[in-house]
């Protein structure tokens, strides 16, 4: 009896340790097949994170959503799937899993500099003498050449292949540079929607850019011209008239076309040649002024040894005026004025002052645009006796 009840507790004791064990195995169970699936999914977040860093690298959606929060979404990506595969490994290893997270997020961005083409167009520079625009392109390449094309009013207009390399470095980074040749490619004035666009393409990336308005504003489309008498006082005048006119100053205005009347806006890397003259009665020179010739904002013409005022001028840069100077300088009228001994003809009379403005290809057509206003020059007043007193030099609206 003693020794069959302790068999029979002996294998009720052994039937009660294999039940606890398995009851102990299938959470243990339970448990690898859950890390199984964390790793997994924290992998899977891993390796979309890669992805996705190495499309932004490489422009591939960064064209086409904000770069600033779609940038995070691979780093939400590697963040979490760090964080997973950390649980389940273990915190033992985390010096491990920080190396290696850190070493495969670099490689996009490692063979992205060493193997892709990235550029972008930062910046145009005109040069002193107006005839080129530089731009500055930076990112990386190992190209040796650029395509570039040259758009206006959405129209291609120029397309060339120039030798082009990063060979350059400042602050902000490496770049390299082209110069274009204005010349070679402009159309017209950059107003409006009609803009140029340059597109420059380096290896497998292109980027475009639009130039400065204000450096392509090259064609003279309004003329405008005005004369002021200036008025001498008693001596300065023959038969004892009170005022008389003593000479004029001319002023010409070529640029921009403005709203109304207003004078044209000025054009500081215009060039063009401007012609004025003061004709009697619409068939005699009364002044027939030096040819000015106009190139990158600088005006020069003969000066004749004074007679015609300095010889040059600035003009474009702070508006379109242009003086035609004279030899004799007036404080009211804040010019030097011709004065009138100097004209080939004097009498009393309407007078028509023109200014003729044309420019060559590709700036113009050579078709002058010509302004004129018109002055009648007589006598007025009465002493008294039939005789006049004073002199009026008056705008009127034509000759006829």
């Amino acid at each position: 009896m003693s020794n069959g009840g302790l068999l029979e507790k002996a294998k009720e004791q052994q039937m009660v340790d294999e039940v606890v064990a398995e009851a102990v195995a299938e959470p243990s169970s339970a448990k690898q097949d859950g890390i199984s699936i964390t790793m997994k999914i924290g992998a899977s977040m891993g390796v979309l994170g890669f992805v996705l860093m190495w499309f932004l690298d490489n422009y591939t959606l960064q064209d086409l959503v904000d770069p600033v929060p779609f940038g995070i979404i691979p780093l939400a990506l590697f963040g979490g799937s760090f964080y997973l595969v950390w649980e389940n490994l273990g915190r033992q290893r985390t010096a491990v899993l920080v190396v290696v997270y850190l070493l495969v997020a670099a490689v996009p961005y490692i063979a992205g500099m060493s193997f892709s083409d990235s550029i972008t167009i930062t910046d145009s520079e005109l040069s002193d003498d107006s005839s080129t625009i530089t731009l500055t392109i930076r990112g990386s390449s190992s190209a040796n050449s650029a395509d570039i094309s040259i758009s206006y009013a959405d129209s291609e207009i120029f397309t060339d292949s120039v030798s082009f390399s990063i060979n350059r470095a400042d602050g902000y980074g490496d770049y390299g540079e082209i110069e274009l040749t204005v010349l070679d490619w402009y159309q017209g004035n950059s107003v409006g929607s009609d803009e140029y666009v340059v597109s420059v393409t380096v290896g497998s990336s292109s980027h475009s850019f639009i130039l400065q308005s204000v450096h392509l504003l090259r064609t003279i489309d309004d003329v405008q011209s005005s004369t002021a008498a200036a008025i001498g006082k008693a001596a300065d005048c023959d038969s004892s008239k009170d005022s008389c006119v003593v000479g004029v100053a001319l002023t010409a205005w070529a640029g921009l076309d403005a709203i109304g009347s207003n004078p044209p806006g000025g054009l500081p890397f215009a060039d063009y040649t401007l012609d004025a003259s003061l004709m009697y009665e619409g068939t005699t020179s009364a002044i027939t002024y030096p040819t000015v010739t106009v190139v990158n904002g600088l005006a020069q013409w003969d000066s004749n040894n004074g007679e015609y005022g300095g010889g040059s001028a600035n003009v474009g840069a702070e508006g379109s005026q242009l003086p035609l100077e004279g030899s004799v300088d007036d404080f009211d009228l804040n010019t030097k004025f011709i004065p009138i001994e100097d004209w080939s003809i004097s009498d009393y009379g309407c007078y028509e002052f023109q200014v003729s403005v044309t420019q060559a290809p590709p700036w113009g057509d050579r078709t002058a645009h010509v302004a004129s206003s018109y002055y009648e020059f007589a006598e007025q007043g009465d002493d008294g006796n039939g005789n006049p007193t004073d002199e009026a030099w008056t705008l009127v609206s034509n000759c006829d």
